[in-house]
């Protein structure tokens, strides 16, 4: 039975491919921070590898007798160049010398970012961009891809849910520029993307973008229209607002010692006025086509959401 092993095997993501491929009968080694608890992953397919990207003996261990490696790690909080560094860059690095020292080289699958498209914007898509031209120039005879998704939602995704919640409540935060338009893909469609990229071999070599389908993707206010067509409030906070916050973040982050999500080169990435994908290449190149428009995931989002809050009470 083939072995695919994916790193951040217990994020958002990372979970939602380890299930499927083991619900398809492979099985499945995951990398896991030895932090991590991960009782949603038990399976009898899927395998824990304790370890981080910084562990050559756990990536070693990981990518072992595997016909395919999925590269879902990577940092996405920190303020600085050098916060995104050692997951970002050396992770990659690391990474590729493990799968070149294979008796047989595992076919690779890298989930980047569409923030990789705007290098300059901030450290993380300066970072993610880093990473991708460590597999352009140092991958050798690899079988590689590179997906660049943009922002994904579905059940289990903190990103974006909150912003889904109040506006279903009837309460509109926009965060970007009015004329701002952005693409998105649910955590299904992404995953049915990477098993194609998995089956396709003569596919290499190549970055792709990819969403769901909507041709010129989405404004805010398309967005908000869709979640709740009875908006009642409607917040904008400028972009001077979200810097201040930004930067606040930072030097707290630097008193406090976290790493912070939300900074000023995130506030540079949510005023950039283009985030739409083109993913042509990728429909024709691996036939595949997204299944899940943003009217059926937030449905589906929105029902499970109200499970879980009632698991919980």
């Amino acid at each position: 039975m083939p072995t695919v092993a994916i790193t951040g095997a217990s994020g958002f993501i990372g979970q939602a491919i380890a299930h499927r491929l083991c619900k398809a009968g492979l099985k499945v080694r995951g990398l896991v921070r030895a932090s991590k608890k991960n009782l949603s992953l038990e399976h009898q397919n899927f395998t824990q590898v304790s370890g981080n990207l910084e562990n050559i003996e756990s990536l070693h261990t990981l990518v072992l007798g595997c016909t395919a490696l999925i590269h879902c790690a990577g940092a996405i909080r920190g303020a600085t160049k050098h916060d995104f560094i050692p997951s970002n860059v050396q992770g990659v690095a690391n990474l590729l010398q493990v799968c070149l020292s294979q008796p047989v080289p595992p076919r690779v699958v890298h989930l980047s970012s569409l923030a990789a498209r705007e290098p300059s914007l901030s450290p993380y898509a300066w970072s993610k961009r880093e990473g991708e031209r460590l597999f352009q120039k140092d991958a050798g005879p690899l079988n590689w891809v590179i997906l660049r998704p943009p922002a994904v939602y579905g059940p289990k995704d903190e990103a974006l849910l909150p912003l889904f919640q109040l506006g279903k409540k009837g309460i509109a935060m926009q965060l970007g520029p009015p004329e701002g338009k952005f693409s998105l893909i649910h955590v299904e469609d992404l995953t049915d993307v990477i098993i194609r990229c998995l089956e396709f071999h003569t596919v290499r070599s190549t970055i792709l973008e990819v969403d769901d389908g909507l041709p010129n993707g989405y404004s805010w206010e398309s967005v908000f229209h869709i979640i709740n067509p009875h908006i009642k409030v409607r917040l904008r906070i400028p972009p001077k607002i979200l810097l201040l916050i930004g930067k606040s973040n930072e030097r707290l982050s630097r008193l406090f010692g976290y790493a912070p999500l939300f900074t000023t080169g995130k506030v540079a990435e949510l005023c950039h006025s283009n985030w739409v994908c083109d993913s042509l290449d990728a429909r024709q190149q691996l036939e595949w086509t997204p299944q899940i428009p943003l009217e059926e995931g937030l449905r589906h989002l929105f029902a499970s959401d109200r499970l879980m809050f009632l698991k919980k009470n």
